[in-house]
């Protein structure tokens, strides 16, 4: 039982950081797309 507990708040750790990443990412992204709208004006 207690392994499985672990299993699962392991899991839950991981979805939240690929989450965090995912959004950082699209941040990235976007700043990028901005600097290169900037750059054509």
């Amino acid at each position: 039982m207690d392994l499985l507990i672990l299993v699962l708040i392991f899991f839950g750790i991981f979805a939240i950081y690929d989450a965090i990443r995912k959004v950082n990412n699209n941040i990235q992204e976007q700043n990028e797309e901005l600097k290169r709208i900037r750059e054509v004006d």
